[in-house]
């Protein structure tokens, strides 16, 4: 199953982020919040925020992911320090094995 990710510059994250995480959560509670169901963020040094999609949230969040034009990647590198937005405390260890 494959990542999905989108980038939010400064400003857009700035007016849009906690929206979207309120959906993204919605999505999570509807799907029960499996243990592989997870939206990670990392920032990048140009200023713009990173989103990544686990494939679990793919299945749940497609309608929202394909509103922010988000595209198929892979998981997200640890040397990126991506951080756990929705999803549970934990998770992030396993999700980016392998």
């Amino acid at each position: 199953m494959t990542w999905h990710t989108f980038t939010l510059d400064r400003a857009a994250r700035i007016a849009r982020e906690a929206e979207l995480l309120m959906a993204f959560d919605l999505c999570f509670a509807a799907a029960a919040g499996p243990d592989d169901m997870a939206l990670l963020a990392a920032d990048e040094s140009t200023g713009e925020t990173r989103y990544y999609a686990s494939p679990a949230m793919t299945t749940w969040a497609g309608n929202l992911l394909a509103q922010e034009n988000a595209t198929p990647c892979p998981a997200p590198a640890r040397a990126s320090n991506p951080r756990l937005l929705v999803g549970h405390q934990g998770c992030l260890d396993w999700l980016l094995e392998g």
